[in-house]
């Protein structure tokens, strides 16, 4: 590992040594001398703790980055239509990076004039990365892959909240046990370290998946609303990880299409299609809750 690397990271990141060495949880002191070479031949330790934090750093700085440049694009083409990963490869194409998921794309150029040096082996966001960059409604995980959504219109909140009073007024009258959820709550699927998904609305009836930092476990009911940012995903990739994850129902609410898609537990890739004026039968609660999205 070549001292001099780590040292340039160090200075693009703009890290103390004391900062350093918090993160990669050594003495002050080692790490100020295997930075000013006093040490001559560093542990391999100490430099693997040493490269892991500043590859940490630097995932972060890169997560970052990609957020505020789409969320600077959202913002000078609100009403374009919006393919996500041919964005991704403009912004790639850009800077110059590697086809690595984002928080790992480095500049070709780097990896050719000093090698990848970062010691990553599993190249998957964590929920814990997340984290870093704060609390923030539009970024969402997974399977390790890093979902940033553009913020919602207020056509895709009115929907939001007039299916959540539907809902909530449904299972108060009927002094139900279930929880509806329609602020954003984070849904740990797969309970691992790699999804963390915020879907519009969740309705959950078991008391023992629900935690301060989220619901944990497959909720009965969850409802997406599309959005330019999310329609793709919300068809396919979410569809899909929702329903093998053990969700019981599904719905896809279109405003554009001005379409309701629904699926449900125990038919897969069964798709029900409905439109706005139409009472939708729930499914969880054996269609005696009817929601019709456009009142």
């Amino acid at each position: 590992m070549d001292i001099n690397d780590l040292k340039r990271r160090k200075k693009n990141l703009k890290l103390t040594t004391a900062q350093l060495a918090y993160l990669a949880e050594l003495p002050v002191g080692t790490v100020s001398k295997v930075m000013t070479g006093e040490t001559k031949k560093p542990s391999y330790i100490t430099i693997e703790k040493i490269d892991k934090a500043l590859a940490h750093e630097e995932m972060i700085a890169r997560l970052s980055e990609y957020k505020l440049y789409l969320e600077e694009y959202f913002k000078e083409h609100p009403d374009e239509d919006v393919d996500m990963k041919e964005l991704e490869n403009k912004y790639r194409s850009e800077r110059g990076l590697s086809n690595d998921p984002i928080p790992f794309a480095v500049p070709i150029s780097q990896i050719e004039n000093h090698g990848n040096l970062a010691a990553v082996v599993d190249k998957r966001a964590t929920v814990s990365m997340l984290g870093k960059i704060g609390e923030d409604r539009t970024v969402e995980l997974l399977d390790g892959n890093i979902i940033i959504n553009e913020m919602p219109g207020i056509k895709h909140q009115t929907i939001v909240q007039n299916i959540g009073w539907a809902i909530q007024r449904f299972i108060d009258d009927n002094k139900g046990k279930c929880k509806a959820f329609s602020v954003g709550v984070n849904v740990r699927i797969s309970e691992d370290d790699y999804t963390l998904l915020i879907p519009d609305i969740v309705v959950v009836c078991d008391p023992d998946s629900i935690r301060d930092d989220g619901i944990w476990g497959a909720p009965d009911w969850v409802i997406e609303v599309v959005s330019r940012s999310t329609r793709h995903r919300d068809y396919k990739d979410k569809m899909y990880k929702y329903m093998s994850g053990g969700v019981r129902e599904y719905w896809i609410v279109d405003p554009e299409k001005e379409k309701v898609t629904t699926y449900i537990e125990g038919e897969p890739m069964m798709a029900y299609i409905y439109n706005f004026e139409d009472e939708i039968p729930v499914y969880i609660y054996d269609g005696k809750l009817k929601i019709k999205v456009r009142a």
